[in-house]
């Protein structure tokens, strides 16, 4: 009975999650109450309160159900680097995972949208807000090395700095999710997005007239 009851209490919770992902997202977290969503998920006020102190504390539980796009850049970079990596090939790779992510995945994008156009960061949602410059600065930092790992071996060009070319690359890459919060998925969109992360690497690579 106390399993039961235990999982029963996990689905709700994960309901009310759902819920307020939607009415978030239709709006905006500032003009969402807790009864609001309590309401749109059907249940009482108690019922929510039974979860969650406040609605930052809903809020920030939904961030953490979602690895944030350029968070699964890291991960991916950890689990396929070598020492024989081309740093040209696993910038393009590490460029790709943060947009396939949005394209992908529903759930990642309407989150995502959320924390962007939808949330004014109080001093108890900060946390995600931190959460998210962090991983942007972690990506823009990796995508450094990755540069001046090409450059060092010829194959980007070494008058730009490093450190300036991944200011533009996070950039790109952050416009383009900024992009695919505000438009729907279309035809064409994956051509489109490998295309313009193809156009910047061709402007780092190093030009062979001059070499």
């Amino acid at each position: 009975m106390v399993r039961r009851t235990k999982e029963e209490a996990a689905i709700t919770r994960e309901h009310l999650l759902d819920t307020a992902e939607s009415v978030f997202l239709r709006e905006g977290v500032a003009r969402t109450s807790l009864q609001r969503i309590a309401e749109a998920a059907g249940l009482t006020r108690g019922a929510i309160y039974w979860h969650f102190k406040d609605k930052a504390e809903v809020f920030n539980a939904m961030m953490e159900r979602v690895r944030l796009p350029c968070e699964a850049a890291h991960d991916a970079q950890e689990q396929s680097l070598t020492q024989d990596t081309d740093p040209v090939e696993a910038l393009r790779a590490f460029a790709w995972v943060p947009i396939a992510r949005m394209l992908d995945d529903e759930r990642t994008r309407r989150v995502f949208t959320i924390a962007i156009h939808c949330t004014e960061y109080s001093d108890e949602m900060r946390p995600a807000l931190e959460r998210h410059i962090a991983a942007i600065e972690d990506f823009r930092s990796r995508a450094e090395r990755l540069i001046a790992a090409g450059q060092a071996r010829g194959l980007l060009d070494a008058a730009v700095s490093a450190r300036s070319a991944s200011i533009g690359f996070i950039a790109l890459v952050d416009g383009m999710l900024s992009r695919a919060t505000l438009l729907p998925v279309e035809a064409g969109a994956v051509e489109g997005y490998r295309g313009g992360i193809e156009v910047f690497l061709r402007g780092l690579q190093q030009d062979e007239s001059k070499v």
